[in-house]
């Protein structure tokens, strides 16, 4: 009976692998764990600058008072989207509706 491999091919080469380039001490491998971690604080810091200068051209862009464009007031930023008028009470609207219902309650700021 006999064993078929082809293991052996790739244990050669890594034999020979080794012998040209050794494995790393121990102390090479805490060596470069605490290059990474210098690097990775350096790195945090770095991003967090990032972010501090996007805050920071963020807040130049904004610019105080109502949008306006070309001397008038620019609405497509507001939620309406467009001019719009309000009431100052829920009590005018309520007043259409006691017409067609008997009782009606209201409840706010009343003037």
């Amino acid at each position: 009976m006999f064993q078929v491999t082809t293991l052996i091919g790739d244990a050669e080469k890594v034999e020979k692998e080794l012998i040209k380039s050794p494995p790393p001490s121990e102390a090479d491998i805490e060596a470069a764990k605490a290059r990474v971690k210098e690097k990775g604080e350096a790195v945090a810091q770095l991003k967090s600058a990032k972010a501090n200068l996007s805050r920071l051209e963020e807040r130049s862009k904004l610019k105080p008072g109502i949008p306006q464009k070309d001397g008038k007031i620019h609405y497509s930023q507001d939620i309406f989207a467009r001019q719009a008028f309000l009431t100052v009470s829920g009590q005018l609207q309520v007043e259409t509706y006691a017409c067609a219902v008997c009782s009606v309650y209201t409840f706010g700021p009343t003037f």
